[in-house]
């Protein structure tokens, strides 16, 4: 979040938003799909699904990919690695 705040974006993190104490516990299935849903529903406003890829990319990342195709949202992919490297 950092890199993309340092670069003028407003990124949304919802796997860190909704997974805060008291907003959704990600270990009880219904309350992790309406976290996913409502993560995803942020790809109808979107101007891009920026994919940081250091660590791989997991399955929540390729629903999101998926997701931002579908509303045919931009998908750029970024490493931190470039970041400091360019610091």
């Amino acid at each position: 979040m950092r890199d993309s705040i340092s670069r003028g974006e407003a990124p949304i993190a919802s796997h860190l938003l909704f997974t805060q104490p008291g907003v959704l516990d990600d270990t009880n299935p219904v309350e992790r799909a309406k976290g996913i849903d409502a993560g995803l529903a942020w790809y109808r406003v979107a101007e891009r699904c920026v994919v940081y890829t250091d660590r791989g990319i997991s399955p929540g990342m390729t629903m999101g990919m998926s997701r931002a195709k579908h509303f045919n949202v931009l998908i750029e992919f970024r490493t931190l690695a470039d970041v400091e490297n360019a610091a």
